[in-house]
């Protein structure tokens, strides 16, 4: 019987290295996780078809970032240093197991390296904490779901990886 997710995240912590020092970052109140978009040329009154068809780009990603929101708590205030970071962003989500009945938990986590963009410095009001947003430019994602690397995307090695298929691959064994 299948194993329902519900993706409600019970823990979190962030691990950021910035010119090899790593140092865990406290009061991280959410990661914006980057979208991964695909790049598509569109197929216009092609004899035959119905309709237009965005047609897109397996091999290729669109530019991304991600983004840090944090409380300005212990190590935040590195987020904004100038520079590539390597970011690991460790969760733990609950799970639903429908043929024993238990709620279990499982592990997963984002290592994401990124060039800082920007900090918007947030807003100052009585009574709230002092939040502050920081952006990266993505240059490597990676997902793990309990140990297992369920996806790969590498800007500058070329590597596009779900779920143990590398949609590089085809195109570079053809053209060798």
């Amino acid at each position: 019987m299948p194993q329902r997710v519900y993706n409600n995240v019970e823990g979190h912590r962030l691990l950021d290295t910035v010119a090899g020092t790593q140092r865990v970052v406290e009061d991280v109140t959410k990661v914006g996780l980057p979208t991964l978009k695909h790049p598509t040329t569109e197929l216009k009154n092609i004899a035959g078809m119905a309709m237009d068809v965005n047609m897109p780009t397996d091999t290729h990603l669109e530019a991304a970032d991600y983004t840090i929101y944090h409380n300005n708590g212990v190590n935040g205030r590195y987020l904004s240093t100038p520079g590539k970071h390597f970011d690991e962003f460790r969760t733990v989500r609950q799970r639903y197991n429908n043929a024993t009945g238990e709620i279990e938990h499982e592990s997963v986590k984002y290592r994401l390296t990124g060039t800082h963009v920007e900090t918007q410095k947030g807003d100052i009001e009585t009574g709230s904490p002092y939040g502050s947003t920081d952006k990266y430019s993505l240059l490597r994602y990676e997902e793990e779901v309990d140990g297992e690397v369920v996806t790969i995307v590498d800007a500058m090695a070329g590597i596009l990886k779900w779920n143990g298929v590398e949609f590089t691959d085809v195109v570079e064994s053809m053209l060798n």
